[in-house]
């Protein structure tokens, strides 16, 4: 069991880390956005920031628990 959480938590945080790189590098989240279907030019940025923060909070909660 243990060894479960240690592998949800450790993709939780890539994913976390991902979402933040994109969040701040506009040209990579445009090159990204590009093939996506649905594109909201306001949010892109800070949904990107919301989402790589709440992984990287709930990976850590994971790990911790």
């Amino acid at each position: 069991m243990s060894m479960w959480k240690y592998i949800l938590a450790s993709t939780l945080l890539v994913i976390g880390i991902v979402e933040m790189v994109l969040a701040f590098h506009g040209d990579l989240r445009e090159a990204l956005m590009q093939a996506s279907p649905l594109r909201l030019k306001q949010a892109e940025s800070s949904a990107f920031l919301l989402a790589g923060i709440s992984a990287l909070l709930m990976g850590i909660g994971i790990l911790f628990w």
